[in-house]
């Protein structure tokens, strides 16, 4: 792919990311640090877009160069691209990592979501996309980097199912453990595999169960950006 094409197709996807709402040219200027002007020019065609502006938006938005090649898949097509379906939504993805040793994440992306099929999302409530921190713990299920979609359904949330992934808020950390309840208590697991042994014990009749539960796992993929 010469610079031309991948400036075409960058232009295009950071143009029907602005006129969608996405993300503002303030604000996409901000990120990539030069003016407002400067950047209105950029995309009306009116300036150059340099290869160091280019980098900068490739590396603000983590868009990879193979995303921006049609035959590599939707994150290759722009969002007007007629190779992109119409069924398919955008989900955000929060703002900081999950896992042990790390705040809870609970902010969305005002620029980075990725595209699942319509009929996926249509059972989840408030989908949002997140990224795995390093845990020991669940490294026999999880990968550091892995993305995670997660359905913040309070119903799924309120009745827990063994063998399940949740993410739990651990006195202010987010990790994700399968569940176990016995009455009031909320026992957290991992992957031992020397059977059940609760990696912690949450107390529910002190702490709501919303509160601890904040969001079950329902699709994991490998994240093959950068570490």
């Amino acid at each position: 792919m010469t610079f031309d094409e991948m400036q075409r197709w960058l232009l295009a996807e950071i143009r029907e990311r602005v006129r969608n709402g996405q993300i503002s040219e303030r604000r996409l200027a901000h990120l990539i640090g030069i003016s407002q002007p400067h950047m209105h020019n950029v995309l009306k065609g009116v300036r150059v877009l340099s290869p160091k502006i280019a980098d900068r938006i490739l590396s603000r938005l983590r868009i990879s160069l193979p995303d921006l090649v049609p035959e590599h898949g939707l994150r290759g097509c722009p969002l007007n691209c007629p190779r992109r379906p119409a069924n398919c939504g955008e989900v955000p993805v929060l703002e900081g990592w999950l896992g042990p040793g790390l705040p809870l994440p609970s902010n969305a992306s005002p620029v980075e979501s990725y595209p699942f099929p319509e009929s996926y999302l249509v059972s989840l409530e408030n989908p949002v996309l997140a990224r795995l921190g390093p845990d020991p713990q669940m490294s026999r299920t999880f990968n550091k980097n892995d993305l995670v979609l997660l359905d913040r359904s309070s119903r799924q949330r309120l009745h827990t199912a063994p063998g399940r992934l949740y993410v739990v808020n651990w006195w202010g950390e987010g990790v994700i453990r399968r569940l176990l309840r016995d009455g009031s208590r909320l026992h957290l697991l991992g992957d031992d595999p020397r059977g059940d042994r609760p990696l912690g014990t949450v107390s529910i009749g002190s702490r709501h169960m919303l509160d601890v539960v904040r969001a079950v796992v329902v699709w994991v993929g490998r994240s093959l950006e950068r570490s």
